[in-house]
């Protein structure tokens, strides 16, 4: 019984460090406030090689 709260307590850490985790990655990556526009294609240049 005390090894299965050990790995209760373990998973419960883990799971919160992956949420903050999750949060901080969120809120740090860079805005991209460039419209999409799905009416063009990207400008993706030619491989010669194919």
């Amino acid at each position: 019984m005390g090894l299965l709260k050990i790995l209760l307590k373990l998973m419960f850490v883990l799971m919160l460090g992956a949420v903050v985790a999750g949060v901080v990655y969120f809120v740090k990556r860079p805005k991209d406030n460039s419209p999409v526009s799905f009416e063009e294609w990207p400008s993706v240049p030619r491989n010669p090689e194919a």
